[in-house]
């Protein structure tokens, strides 16, 4: 549904003929016929008289008038279109030679309203979305959006697409008078909601690794930036390397999409093959051992986080079947550690540090 935020209306004024006689006092206005808000207009009377005294009316009458300059000598007046608009001019002489006002004069003046910004009823929106704002009226040819009343460079259309929170503002201006400019006034003032991004989560479980999110409805998995075909459940089972991502509808209606996940594949042939393997203490406070049989003594240790960053490594080297790690330097939270043994064997557990 549309909203408007102010009106515009545009009145023109009549002006007399250029010069206009009475028995003995003559006004001549300027020869312009049209004139825009902000321009004065000087209106003169025949020279040689004593004493001038100046009047307007709103209605096309040379009596009764108020007085609008004093009485003196200056034979002119300049006055405003902005000011003046619609009012009838007269002068009155009184000298010796003549006493008798002057008929009136009125002329043609532009009267332009607020123009109006016309936007979609709900101006809370979703991030990555956009909301049209357009001048409402048919009318102006100049534009000019600000945002936060700050000028929007190069957003000189009849419309713009809101892509920021803040508040929208139009300047315009009409053919007949297109260095005057109009404002639409404050609003409308837009807002973007504050979303809940998913987070890609990893877990082993039963021995099968995990990639699952706890938030949003409507899911869809990406490996790659290509939809997974059907991976469309909060929890997905990763079979490839890559950089997976899902998007979900979050509790405002907006579709978010979460950081890439970094998994890789920790075995050859693309399976995981089983060792006697246990390291303790599991969770952890800053060490951990890591055992294994005779027949896995040599190998190299690596430990990631849970965006795929490696933040540890170590070397398993003389026939060792024990090896102490020290990872005191990790933040607490959930890691992987993966063993690569020397003669191919692969084993990636779940690391929890407690503090």
């Amino acid at each position: 549904m549309k909203h408007f935020t102010h009106l515009f209306f545009i009145i023109s004024f009549f002006i007399s003929t250029t010069a206009v006689f009475g028995q003995c006092i003559e006004i001549t206005a300027e020869t312009e016929e049209l004139y825009c808000p902000g321009e004065e207009i000087t209106l003169t009377a025949t020279s040689g008289f004593e004493n001038y005294s100046w009047y307007y009316n709103f209605s096309n009458s040379n009596e009764g008038g108020q007085l609008l300059m004093e009485s003196g000598s200056d034979n002119f007046i300049t006055i405003s279109a902005s000011e003046w608009a619609v009012a009838y001019i007269y002068v009155e002489v009184d000298d010796a030679n003549c006493t008798e006002p002057s008929p009136t004069v009125v002329w043609d003046s532009w009267v332009f309203g607020n123009i109006a910004i016309s936007h979609e009823f709900n101006t809370i929106i979703c991030p990555g979305d956009s909301s049209l704002i357009e001048n409402a009226f048919n009318g102006p040819v100049n534009f000019q959006w600000y945002k936060d009343f700050e000028p929007i460079d190069g957003a000189t259309t009849s419309s713009y697409w809101v892509t920021e929170p803040g508040t929208y503002t139009l300047q315009a201006s009409y053919p007949q008078c297109p260095d005057f400019w109009l404002n639409s006034g404050i609003g409308p003032t837009f807002e973007f909601y504050n979303v809940q991004i998913p987070v890609i989560n990893f877990e082993m479980v039963d021995d099968e690794p995990r990639l699952f999110i706890t938030t949003g409805v409507d899911v869809q998995w990406y490996l790659d930036g290509e939809a997974i075909e059907g991976a469309d459940s909060p929890i997905h089972i990763p079979t490839e390397s890559g950089i997976y991502t899902v998007s979900a509808i979050d509790q405002n209606g907006c579709t978010v999409i979460s950081a890439g996940y970094n998994y890789n594949v920790v075995s050859s042939n693309d399976t995981i093959q089983k060792v006697k393997f246990e390291v303790f203490p599991n969770p952890f406070q800053a060490e951990i051992n890591i055992v294994s049989d005779i027949n896995h003594t040599n190998g190299f240790i690596r430990i990631f986080d849970l965006t795929g960053k490696q933040v540890g490594s170590q070397r398993i080297m003389n026939n060792a079947t024990q090896t102490t790690m020290n990872l005191n330097d990790l933040n607490k939270g959930i890691y992987l550690l993966e063993m690569i043994f020397d003669n191919g064997d692969k084993e990636v557990i779940k690391l929890i540090k407690s503090n």
